[in-house]
């Protein structure tokens, strides 16, 4: 059997061991087939020579958004460049399955600007898109509660009956069998926040006999941190779920830094009560969501579509004013417009409200008012409030893997402006693990350790016999280059990333 492809001259980080192994590594069809010793060129269709640098296993983005927009940009440009090859979607409650009547128009709203057409109803449907598409990257959907939540109830406040959750169970049970790797949660989101504790025992007890992971976005995670991740794993322990992943796990605002050392309390302890517990965290500390998800009460519990065509009306719009003056201005100045779809906004995308406002000569309310009129579903915006030293600290526990939590993206801003996490989260993760434990801790933590996660068979590791998902790297320069005032930047130190045996990066 001759080789496609035969890379020589590498230093082998293979995502398990604790050392570096010179070797030569070889590809045939999507996997890899030899790790020796000088492979003769001879034995290959094509060698490429990698020149004494680090060859990893593809990068696992466990969190990502990348549902519909990797079928807008099927070359995944700011994940790729990145190194990531494989990606988990469907997070913090909101996948793009199952559809029904009830939330098809409504989802087709949200993502409109991808100019991507839902046209399926399951799991199923949504992985022959894929198929058809062929995305750079590998794609791995959790079911989100919320949109199962949507597809029987839609999404106004709603107190399910009976009926109601036996339908949310059977469409669970049909996605579960059809290759979804988890369950995910977003309790902050519509329609999410209207679950109740009896509803959701109900649903999570039927879950748990599938053995698979739950994913969540936390109810809160600043002020009732602590409080959110006792219900969660009280919830987990009660209906017999065993492994737990908390997205994005952070400890946000100033008064709640110090709450980090009883966060790790409660994992260690709740962990020696059985469960597996796990998180994914990106290795920068401004946040970012959606416009909406920083509103007052009443307007923080209707979901982004409602909420827009609400804002048409001149009495809901002064009303809607008149509670957000209730909180003043200055509780929007450092936040950030990152993207939106706002045509008089959108050349703002990165700046602070501050500065906007002063540029446009209006109050930072009245701003946060007209985008979300215009665009609430496409208008993302970001909030300072982490402490560098406890990011540090989360990126390194032993617990913690990698996520973007952003979507796939092509340089240009054709399909909008990522956070800089979106084309650097990888690189700045490595950088703050290895630093302190060295290369091979940090490729396990970006590659093997989420594949262990979420049950991805023959990923994460370089091991004959596994797909052929690999990226070349010059560990002294990998580095990002993103920053919100140009967040589409490659990473540097990326010499070449394979997908399924495929040169995908440079193209």
């Amino acid at each position: 059997m001759k080789l496609d492809i035969l890379i020589k001259n590498v230093f082998v980080c293979d995502g398990v061991r604790n050392d570096l192994i010179k070797a030569d590594v070889g590809i045939y069809g999507d996997k890899i087939a030899s790790i020796s010793m000088n492979i003769s060129p001879g034995d290959a269709n094509k060698t490429f020579d990698g020149d004494g640098k680090l060859l990893c296993p593809g990068f696992i983005d466990a969190h990502s958004h990348s549902d519909i927009s990797i079928l807008a940009c099927t070359e995944a440009t700011g994940k790729i460049s990145q190194g990531i090859t494989t990606e988990i979607v469907g997070n913090c409650g909101l996948s793009v399955f199952p559809i029904s009547p009830k939330n098809h128009s409504h989802l087709n709203k949200l993502y409109k600007n991808y100019g991507v057409k839902i046209d399926w109803d399951t799991m199923q449907g949504y992985s022959t898109r894929l198929s058809v598409a062929k995305p750079a990257a590998n794609i791995f959907s959790l079911c989100g509660y919320n949109t199962l939540r949507a597809a029987v109830a839609g999404y106004k406040r709603k107190k399910l009956k009976t009926p109601d959750k036996q339908e949310m169970i059977g469409k669970l049970e049909m996605e579960m069998k059809k290759g979804t790797v988890g369950l995910s949660t977003g309790f902050i989101y519509v329609p999410g926040i209207f679950a109740d504790k009896k509803e959701l025992e109900t649903v999570f007890s039927v879950f748990s006999g599938f053995n698979k992971i739950w994913t969540t976005h936390l109810r809160s995670e600043s002020k009732f941190l602590l409080e959110s991740l006792e219900e969660t794993f009280e919830l987990a322990l009660k209906t017999g779920v065993k492994k737990v992943h908390i997205s994005h796990l952070k400890t946000a605002g100033c008064e709640n830094w110090s709450k980090i050392h009883e966060v790790f309390r409660l994992v260690s302890m709740y962990s020696q009560m059985g469960l597996t517990i796990t998180a994914d965290r990106y290795p920068y500390t401004e946040s970012m969501t959606q416009l909406s998800s920083f509103l007052p009460e009443p307007f923080d519990q209707i979901d982004d579509v409602t909420l827009m065509k609400m804002m048409s009306d001149p009495a809901r719009n002064a009303e809607f004013l008149s509670k957000l003056a209730e909180k003043g201005d200055e509780i929007w100045l450092d936040r950030r417009i990152v993207n939106t779809g706002h045509c008089g906004f959108r050349r703002f995308s990165g700046e602070t409200f501050q500065k906007v406002s002063r540029a446009v000569g209006r109050r930072p309310i009245e701003i946060v008012a007209d985008l979300i009129k215009n665009d609430a579903p496409g208008t993302m915006a970001s909030s300072p409030g982490m402490n560098e030293d406890n990011m540090r600290r989360i990126c390194r526990c032993d617990f913690v893997c990698c996520g973007t939590d952003e979507s796939a993206r092509p340089f240009d801003y054709s399909l909008g402006r990522s956070h800089p996490r979106g084309f650097g989260s990888m690189p700045e993760f490595f950088r703050i693990v290895k630093e302190k434990l060295g290369i091979c801790e940090a490729v396990k933590k970006m590659t093997s350790m989420p594949a262990k996660i979420f049950g991805l068979s023959k990923r994460g590791i370089i091991r004959e016999g596994y797909f052929a998902d690999l990226v070349l790297i010059d560990p002294d320069k990998f580095s990002s280059t993103a920053n919100f005032a140009n967040p589409h930047t490659p990473a540097e130190g990326v010499a070449k990333v394979w997908v399924n045996g495929k040169e995908t990066y440079p193209s």
